[in-house]
C-alpha cells in the first residue's frame, strides 16, 4: 500500500515556506495518553470542535487527540509517544472501539458494527488581523482507500459559517513496520484570509463501510499559520529617475513598496509603459503636460494599495527656419543651437552654434536647438522633399538622393529598431523596411515607386513619427 503523492502547483513544500516566514499561530495538540475526542479538547488557542459533515453510521471513527499517535517530523515512522517520543500528541482518526493511534475501522461488519464516517475536526477562531499572504503548514500521515477513505483540509473565512476545500493531501509512505511515515505540507490560504479576524481551519475524514482500506488513517500535528517576514499591510511607494522630462522621452521608475504582494502593475494613462516589471519599469511620455504615473499592488488578484507621482513633461521646441538671401535663422529663444548640412549622413557645421547661419552655398540645412534640456529640430529644404519632426530623445528627417533613393536620418543612433512603412496618397502601403538598432541613418531604394507624395511612418513601442515625402 505504499504511495508517494506529488504536490500540485498551488501547494508549497516546507523548504519554500520556512526560511522567510513569521509564525503567528500554532497548534501542537498537547494531550493525554489516550482516548480524548477532539470535541473535548482545548488548548491555549481555545476549544476545538467536531462537525458531522455528511452521512454517518452508528459507530463512526472518531477524531482523537492523544499520544497514541505521536506527532513526528517529516521522514519519521509513526508510533506512540511512549515508544517513539516525538513532538507530543497528535490529532488523529482512530476506531470507535478504542484509540489505537492512526488506525481506523474500515468496516465490513455491518449491521453488527457500522462505521461510515464523514466528520471534521474544527479549529478555534484564528485572528489574522494585520496578516497577509497567510500560509498553513502542518505535519501529517495519511492512507486509507483512494478517495473513498481519505482525509482533506478545509478553510472558513467567516468563523465557520461557510467552508471550502483547501487541499487534499497526498497519501504518505507506509513504513516497513506498517506505520505511517510522517510528511509535511504547506498551502497558501485564500485572499479572504488577509487581515481577517474570523478564520478557521478544519481537518476532514471520510470512510465508507466496505471493509477495504489500509492504515494509517489521518493524523495531524504542529499546525501553524505564518506570513512572510514583511508582514502587515503592503504599502505602495515609488521613485522616478527625474520629475521633469521632455516630450518624446522616457523615465525609469522603481518600485520601493514594502510588504509582500502577489503582483504589481504600472499605469500611465495616455503614455506608453515599456519594459514593464514588478520592481522597475520604463515609461515613454509622448506629449507635454502634467502626467500622473500610478503603481498598484495586488494580493490574490485584489488591489490592496497604490501610489502615484506627478511628472512634468516639457514641450520640445519646434523652431521654424527662415531664409534671407544666404542667411538661415531661427528665433533667438533657445539656449543652444547647432546647424547641419543635410546629406547622408547629416553633418554638423563647425562653429555654427548661433540662431543664424550665413553661407555662400545655397542648399538644405537643419538646426537642432535646446530649450532647458529639451531638443527640437527644423530643416530648411530645397526642392527634393525634405521633412523633419522634432523630438527630445531623437529627431528624425528624410532627404532624397537622385530620384530613386530616400534617406532617413536621426540625430542619435537608434536605441531600438524602427518599423518603416511607406504609404501612397490612397493609404495603401507601398514599402516596408526595418531601420536597425544602433544606426542613425537608413537608405531605402524607391526605384519601384512612381513620383508623387508619400507618407513615411516610423514606429515601435516608444516612437510614432509620420513624415511627408515628395518623390521626384
Amino acid at each position: 500500500m505504499k504511495r508517494i503523492g506529488t504536490l500540485v502547483a498551488s501547494i508549497l513544500l516546507l523548504s519554500a515556506m520556512s526560511s522567510n516566514a513569521q509564525i503567528f499561530w500554532t497548534e501542537n495538540f498537547t494531550g493525554g495518553s489516550t482516548g480524548l475526542e477532539v470535541g473535548s479538547f482545548s488548548s491555549t488557542n481555545g476549544a476545538w470542535s467536531l462537525a458531522v459533515t455528511g452521512t454517518e453510521d452508528a459507530d463512526p471513527n472518531p477524531w482523537y487527540v492523544s499520544c497514541q499517535e505521536a506527532g513526528q517530523l517529516a521522514g519519521v515512522c509513526g508510533n506512540t509517544c511512549a515508544a517513539a517520543p516525538g513532538l507530543g500528541a497528535s490529532l488523529h482518526i482512530g476506531s470507535s472501539l478504542s484509540d489505537g493511534g492512526a488506525s481506523y475501522n474500515a468496516g465490513g461488519l455491518c449491521p453488527i458494527i457500522c462505521v461510515t464516517t464523514d466528520r471534521r475536526a474544527t479549529s478555534p477562531t484564528i485572528n489574522c488581523t494585520g496578516k497577509y499572504n497567510v500560509r498553513l503548514k502542518f505535519y501529517y500521515i495519511l492512507n486509507g482507500q483512494g478517495t473513498t477513505d481519505d482525509g482533506s483540509v478545509y478553510y472558513s473565512p467567516d468563523n465557520g459559517a461557510t467552508w471550502s476545500l483547501l487541499v487534499t493531501p497526498p497519501k504518505t509512505t507506509v513504513c516497513s513496520s506498517m506505520q505511517g511515515q510522517w510528511d509535511t505540507l504547506g498551502v497558501l490560504l485564500p485572499v479572504s484570509a488577509n487581515n481577517n479576524a474570523t478564520v478557521k481551519i478544519g481537518f476532514r475524514w471520510v470512510n465508507n463501510d466496505d471493509g477495504a482500506g489500509s492504515d494509517p488513517s489521518f493524523a495531524v500535528d504542529s499546525v501553524s499559520l505564518r506570513t512572510p517576514v514583511s508582514t502587515g499591510p503592503p504599502s505602495a511607494s515609488m521613485t522616478a529617475s527625474a520629475t521633469t522630462v521632455c516630450e518624446d522621452s522616457s523615465l525609469t521608475f522603481t518600485n520601493t513598496s514594502t510588504g509582500t504582494v502577489d503582483s504589481a502593475r504600472w499605469s500611465a494613462p495616455g503614455d506608453s509603459v515599456v519594459a514593464a516589471g514588478a520592481s522597475i519599469t520604463k515609461i515613454f511620455f509622448k506629449t507635454a503636460g502634467t502626467k500622473t504615473v500610478k503603481l498598484y499592488l495586488y494580493v490574490g488578484g485584489v488591489k490592496v494599495d497604490s501610489a502615484s507621482t506627478t511628472i512634468t513633461v516639457n514641450r520640445a521646441p519646434s523652431p521654424v527656419i527662415t531664409k534671407t538671401v544666404s542667411t538661415y535663422s531661427v528665433p533667438a529663444l533657445y539656449t543652444a543651437y547647432q546647424w547641419y548640412t543635410v546629406g547622408f549622413p547629416p553633418t554638423p557645421i563647425a562653429g555654427a552654434t548661433n540662431a543664424t547661419y550665413t553661407t555662400t552655398v545655397t542648399g538644405s540645412y537643419a538646426v537642432i536647438v535646446d530649450s532647458a534640456g529639451c531638443k527640437g529640430a527644423a530643416v530648411y529644404f530645397m526642392p527634393g522633399g525634405i521633412q523633419s519632426l522634432s523630438g527630445a530623445e531623437n529627431t528624425y528627417w528624410l532627404s532624397q538622393t537622385g530620384s530613386n533613393t530616400m534617406n532617413l536620418h536621426a540625430t542619435q543612433n537608434l536605441d531600438e529598431a524602427l518599423y518603416v512603412n511607406i504609404y501612397d496618397v490612397t493609404g495603401g502601403r507601398a514599402l516596408s523596411e526595418i531601420w536597425e538598432k544602433g544606426n542613425a541613418n537608413k537608405e531605402i531604394s524607391a526605384m519601384t515607386l512612381p513620383a508623387g507624395m508619400y507618407i513615411v511612418k516610423l514606429g515601435n513601442a516608444q516612437t510614432s513619427v509620420a513624415l511627408k515625402w515628395m518623390k521626384q
